[in-house]
């Protein structure tokens, strides 16, 4: 009788699967910081650089662009973590291998990975607010989206520039999902439709059987 190896056995397989996650997470942290620096004011400032009425423009170069990373890092194992959450519907499992092949299932491929790059520029958004809020970046500048949600004197305003403020990253966090579904889509399809169905679920495994 062979030992189980550590990849073999429930726990194996669900590190396993979070690992590919948390891989895939940070090649679109990674994507979604290129795509940022492009818009172009982060990487204009990093190359620009000393001080201003913003601080270090470095600094603030690299604190802006490695929000993106950071975001990439959580979000991907906090987006599969979300999908693996979700109850399955109906009587049967859907294939343990499934891949998009139907025009309908390389539209839920690129919705996935849409809403994976969605999630890293909202994790990134907040990041950024930290940041100001903690004083790692100093505090007033045209770019403190504090500065801009204080100044609001109309109380039901504050929600709208909270938005706004967040916006700034989703923006290019959407064209990150769109460029990269090509190569996370697949994986994020293959996590949504092997979900458990909740009837029967101890005849067919876990999910993490299928990765």
């Amino acid at each position: 009788m062979l030992a189980k190896t550590p990849e073999g056995t429930p726990a194996g397989r669900r590190i396993s699967l979070y690992a590919k996650l948390l891989g895939i997470g940070a090649i679109y942290g990674l994507g979604f910081t290129l795509i940022k620096s492009v818009f172009p004011t982060p990487i204009l400032l990093f190359f620009i650089g000393g001080p201003s009425t913003e601080g270090d423009l470095a600094v603030l170069a690299s604190v802006y662009l490695a929000s993106g990373l950071i975001a990439g890092v959580v979000g991907g194992p906090l987006f599969g973590a979300l999908l693996l959450r979700r109850k399955g519907s109906g009587n049967d499992p859907p294939p343990p291998r499934a891949t998009p092949r139907s025009g309908s299932d390389h539209w839920r491929s690129l919705v996935l990975s849409f809403l994976l790059a969605m999630v890293i520029g909202f994790i990134s958004g907040l990041l950024i607010i930290g940041a100001y809020w903690f004083g790692i970046l100093p505090p007033g500048g045209v770019l403190d989206p504090l500065a801009l949600i204080r100044s609001s004197n109309f109380p039901p305003g504050y929600p709208l520039l909270v938005v706004w403020s967040l916006a700034r990253d989703l923006l290019p966090a959407m064209l990150a999902g769109v460029i990269l579904s090509p190569f996370g889509g697949g994986f994020l399809y293959r996590l949504y439709a092997s979900r458990r169905p909740s009837k029967d679920a101890s005849q067919h495994g876990t999910v993490e059987d299928d990765f």
